[in-house]
């Protein structure tokens, strides 16, 4: 039995690492981000796409009207930065509602950075105490 020649078994294996690479742990790519919809602050519709490190008010359930106020400016600044020309985005897995977590870039800048910097967004921390404090920043003492 002949050996396959070095250049086909390049090219077998070549074949076989791209047709593996859309199951790889992130995937990035760059989407115009005047096609996508804007759930809430941190979540935007592909698939069903959430700011990574990132947590900005709620607008479906909010916990107060501060609450929801607040969620809607950073609803209405992510669109802005999205809709401003093309969108950069890194998927990093899920989170426990199934949503694909990823980090979504606009000029070059981290968008989630530039919620929490302007104010709109806290950085994410998991767990009960977490939300508390998140809830107590966006709607006061109660």
């Amino acid at each position: 039995m002949r050996t396959m020649p070095r250049r086909a078994a390049f090219l077998l294996l070549s074949s076989l690492c791209l047709a593996l690479l859309p199951m790889a742990g992130t995937h990035a790519e760059t989407i115009d981000g005047r096609r996508v919809v804007i759930i809430d602050g941190d979540t935007i519709a592909l698939g069903r796409e959430r700011l990574l490190n990132v947590d900005t008010p709620e607008t479906f359930r909010p916990r107060c009207d501060a609450d929801l106020v607040a969620g809607l400016r950073a609803k209405e600044r992510l669109a802005e930065l999205l809709r401003a020309g093309p969108v950069g985005i890194d998927r990093h897995g899920e989170d426990r509602y199934r949503r694909t977590l990823a980090r979504l870039s606009a000029g070059g800048r981290d968008v989630g950075e530039i919620l929490i910097a302007e104010g709109l967004a806290l950085p994410w921390r998991d767990g009960r105490a977490a939300w508390e404090e998140r809830r107590r920043h966006w709607c006061g003492q109660r």
